[in-house]
């Protein structure tokens, strides 16, 4: 493991702050003339009209719940446009009952230079919570449009994916998209591409990966990602992606105000691997939007795209060698 100290990142951070450029909340500062410029400069390539154009079309196409033809048409979106930029493409098919039926699923992989033997993993879930548990008991059976529990995710995913094609670095790069994470009701339903991603990874790709991150909830126009206690074990994660917010001039990443979360993350910190959660759990006051049918665009904005793009952006080209083995 190369572990980065507190102090090593807050100097990153003043460095990379000299060049900082305009931000979702705020707007970086520093003096330019202390470094130089072409050796800190934060890369700002995403692109958060490209972003929100994802979004929408996933909206247009209907509730992406699994076993209906929104969801198919999903997974074809996906893989087609990871198609255009990918070394390459795979999906994991599996088929679980759900409301009584064997119902087919797909997990989405798109992976950069596939011969690398050191990877990180990036990855949403894609699809969408059959019913709105959340709303009052008159209308708890009907489906959300997972604006941002679901969409935003596979919306700055997509768009990064781009961004990095673009790209030169060495590190193994993949993008995954989990499907049934939002199925339902209880836990006991939920997470279920991830269950069976990790459960089908050998312990040679386990091995092979320095870090993953998770992306869930990130469209929120009121954007706030804090630690998550669940990924506390690669708290060097959220400290760089942190460090990087700082610079950048966002005021997205919070050191207060830890939240424990169950999601997609587990199964792969259950394999051994570290993994972190990026995820926004205070959607609309008191939480009032997450798992209701208000959970619709109108509550997202590009600007939390650009944000969490931008710091994922700069985490992945400046950081691949967070928890690399030594030597």
């Amino acid at each position: 493991m190369r572990p980065l100290t507190a102090a090593i990142l807050l100097v990153f951070a003043a460095l990379l702050g000299c060049n900082s450029g305009d931000g979702a909340n705020a707007q970086g500062s520093g003096n330019a003339d202390q470094v130089d410029p072409a050796l800190y400069l934060a890369t700002r390539h995403f692109d958060e009209r490209k972003a929100w154009k994802h979004l929408e079309n996933q909206i247009n196409m209907g509730f992406r719940v699994p076993g209906s033809s929104a969801h198919k048409a999903c997974k074809e979106y996906i893989v087609a446009d990871l198609e255009k930029y990918c070394d390459a493409v795979e999906v994991q098919e599996f088929s679980m009952q759900l409301g009584g039926s064997d119902t087919r699923m797909w997990n989405i992989v798109g992976r950069f230079n596939v011969n690398a033997p050191r990877r990180v993993m990036l990855a949403a879930h894609w699809d969408t919570r059959p019913t709105a548990d959340m709303n009052t008991k008159a209308s708890k059976k009907l489906p959300i449009q997972g604006a941002n529990d679901g969409a935003s995710g596979v919306a700055v995913l997509l768009e990064l994916t781009r961004v990095f094609s673009e790209q030169e670095f060495e590190t193994g790069l993949d993008l995954v998209f989990f499907d049934g994470e939002d199925y339902g009701p209880g836990l006991d339903m939920m997470l279920l591409g991830s269950k069976y991603y990790a459960a089908s990874m050998p312990d040679s790709e386990v091995d092979s990966y320095n870090y993953g991150v998770l992306i869930d909830m990130v469209g929120d126009s009121d954007l706030v990602i804090r630690p998550e206690n669940h990924s506390s074990r690669s708290a060097e994660i959220f400290m760089a992606a942190k460090a990087l917010n700082d610079a950048m001039g966002y005021r997205v990443f919070r050191e207060a105000g830890a939240l424990t979360i169950y999601d997609d993350h587990l199964a792969f910190i259950d394999r051994g691997m570290h993994f972190y959660d990026f995820i926004d759990f205070e959607y609309g006051p008191d939480n009032r939007y997450w798992h209701t049918t208000d959970d619709t665009i109108d509550k997202c904005s590009k600007e939390s795209l650009k944000a969490i793009g931008e710091i994922l952006e700069n985490l992945f080209l400046k950081f691949p060698d967070l928890y690399a083995p030594e030597g």
